[in-house]
């Protein structure tokens, strides 16, 4: 009687958190449009007359006027604005507008106590913050953050909700490998915030979240001192699984409609997920790897020695302690300084023992496969190999993109690391290729 009186609760609650939104979103962008036509009209003393008084020396006319006139100067006229990015607390709500000059765009963010006062106005070069692609209608979702307790450890993570859907199928991106945070963020980019505001956009909730090992550093290179046992299960699977065990309880998620996507390492590790799990229906594979971790991992430093001869010896290096880690023989207490990237042998041997692709083969849950033809991590052999192990299943859907790298960014030279620094978003195809994926079923 309690659970029910609980989850009636909860039901009321994010029905009122949702609808109270839709009309705070509205709201808030009507205001934040005001300001922005108020600064294009110069009426910079009708913005100092809405800024809250403990702010209006920060907010001046004349700072104000200071700071609009020398983008003007620099970027050209103003030409259209559209929201980016919204959040909203008890205390305020903020808003975020990619605003269009003539030659180079802007992002213009605005905070609003509960009074309807400014408290907070900047301008922000556009290409030193993510700024969210055409795509994403930030109006359709809400983010709440939600964390994962496994025993001792507790991971952040973010549930992009749509505000319109009663219950929303649900998402869940399992991260690529390496210090890989929510957003798979490299400076300003942020490929998974992309496809989860994207499918957010289009009425499916996506959680992201932190990786044990971005938090707990600490606690576990004191277990890596001791050569205590690592694998990908207490890598990613262990929280990943608990992670699934607590959203599907959420009274506003289908738990008839969970799908994993999974970047990179994430990617190889879906079908044993599918497997192990009746409450995934499907996963999505980006960038997943059909050879062996290790094998992959040579055939990147042989390419990257062709592309930055500088690091050769370097690459040459992590080459032999690959090699050394695919032994069969493998003994779980070499030394770390062996291991490739100095990570326990133990993790090597799992690895070694996992059969992702005949796992793939066995499924009868749908599978769609992403790959870039420019993805040096996870090279086009890979791709080729599971084109040819899931030619006969009929649930796998394969797609390639030809001018796309490892993070699903476009170029037209070859790829190296330093590219996935270059601003960028992923392309509107990629993400609706996924939501058609999704819609079918």
């Amino acid at each position: 009687m309690i659970k029910k009186a609980l989850l009636l609760i909860l039901l009321v609650w994010f029905s009122v958190q949702t609808e109270t939104f839709a009309t705070s979103f509205k709201e808030t962008e009507a205001k934040g449009n005001e300001i922005i036509q108020l600064f294009v009209a110069k009426k910079f003393f009708l913005i100092e007359a809405k800024v809250n008084s403990v702010y209006k020396e920060s907010y001046s006319r004349f700072v104000l006027e200071k700071d609009w006139e020398e983008l003007i100067g620099t970027y050209g006229k103003y030409m259209s604005a559209k929201p980016v990015h919204y959040d909203v607390s008890p205390y305020y709500t903020f808003i975020a507008f990619k605003i269009n000059f003539e030659y180079l765009p802007y992002i213009f963010n605005v905070s609003f106590n509960e009074k309807g006062e400014i408290i907070y106005i900047s301008f922000m070069a556009a290409h030193k913050m993510y700024v969210a692609p055409d795509y994403c209608d930030v109006s359709k979702f809400l983010e709440r953050k939600i964390t994962i307790t496994n025993g001792i450890y507790e991971m952040p993570g973010i549930l992009s909700m749509p505000n319109d859907v009663a219950k929303a199928p649900l998402v869940i991106i399992l991260v690529e490998a390496g210090p890989t945070d929510k957003d798979g963020a490299y400076e300003e980019n942020k490929p998974y915030k992309d496809i989860a505001w994207g499918l957010s956009s289009k009425g499916f909730a996506v959680y992201r979240y932190e990786k044990r090992s971005n938090n707990f550093g600490i606690y576990m290179a004191k277990d890596k001192g001791a050569y205590e046992k690592f694998t990908p299960r207490e890598d990613l699977l262990d929280d990943l699984y608990r992670a699934i065990d607590s959203l599907k309880t959420l009274p506003d998620i289908d738990p008839t409609k969970i799908y994993l996507l999974g970047h990179g390492q994430g990617g190889m590790l879906a079908p044993l997920v599918a497997k192990e799990r009746d409450d995934i229906a499907g996963i999505i594979m980006m960038g997943a790897n059909a050879k062996k971790t290790q094998e992959m991992m040579i055939d990147q430093y042989a390419y990257l020695s062709t592309v930055t001869p500088n690091k050769k010896a370097e690459y040459d290096q992590q080459t032999i302690n690959a090699k050394r880690s695919l032994d069969k023989k493998l003994n779980p207490l070499t030394e770390h300084s062996k291991m490739p990237y100095e990570v326990q042998a133990t993790y090597w041997i799992w690895l070694n023992n996992y059969k992702h692709v005949e796992i793939a083969k066995k499924l009868s849950k749908p599978i769609l496969l992403l790959h870039g033809d420019r993805d040096y991590q996870t090279n086009m052999e890979n791709y080729e190999m599971w084109q040819k192990a899931l030619s006969k299943n009929k649930n796998a859907t394969l797609i390639h993109y030809p001018k796309l790298n490892h993070l699903f960014y476009s170029g037209e030279v070859q790829s190296t690391y330093s590219e996935y620094y270059l601003k960028s978003n992923i392309p509107d195809y990629v993400v609706n290729d996924i939501i058609n994926w999704l819609s079918t079923h």
